[in-house]
């Protein structure tokens, strides 16, 4: 055997490990240095994890990976693009609907989300209200209502329930689900029923 041989001994039993040959204040201390070894290995991964960061910054490395980056831009073209539709905020639904206090057409639409007659979105702290929901008068399309309910129900909303009412879906033969359903409801919610029964992806 080459080196130097080990001057204890250890037996691993069932409920315990035995130590021969070195003192009670010894394996104390040998503990107490493996923690404080682990601590400055602990120290030494991140600082090297904190260098390698600055370094790909400095290098300009991106360090998110492409296909979240493009992901993201896709997503954010398609939210300018239902941004750019027309949208009522609850002062804008107000003057439409002729209410007397804004107060009162933030009550009338809580309503109206609540019972899936139309839907709202957060976008930067205010809440908009695609308008496609509503008719001329600002009621909501009453055919719309089962067709929300659907989906709501089924966990659709928001920005991805926006998107799919007023996208071309193949469930429709490429036509828009909202605009399907001014003059065939029935088959418009028939869509919606199979759009949302499909599993998560």
């Amino acid at each position: 055997m080459t080196g130097v041989e080990s001057a204890f001994q250890v037996a691993e039993r069932s409920d315990h490990v035995e130590v021969r040959g070195v003192s009670h204040d010894e394996v104390v201390e040998a503990l107490e240095l493996r923690d404080k070894i682990r601590a400055v290995q602990a120290d030494h991964v991140a600082a090297s994890r904190a260098d390698l960061l600055r370094a790909m910054m400095v290098s300009n490395v991106s360090l998110t990976p492409p296909a979240s980056l493009a992901q993201a831009q896709r997503l954010a073209s398609h939210r300018d693009a239902l941004l750019a539709t027309p949208v009522f905020t609850y002062g804008t639904l107000q003057q439409l609907r002729g209410d007397a206090k804004e107060s009162s057409t933030r009550a009338w639409v809580a309503r109206r989300r609540d019972a899936h007659a139309v839907f709202t979105v957060s976008y930067k702290g205010r809440t908009l209200i695609p308008a496609f929901q509503f008719d001329d008068d600002g009621e909501p399309r009453a055919e719309l209502q089962p067709i929300l309910s659907t989906l709501v129900g089924a966990g659709v909303d928001g920005w991805t329930l926006w998107t799919w009412l007023t996208s071309p879906t193949s469930l429709l033969s490429g036509e828009v689900p909202e605009h399907v359903a001014r003059t065939a409801p029935a088959r418009a919610l028939r869509a919606a029923q199979r759009f949302a029964a499909r599993p998560a992806a």
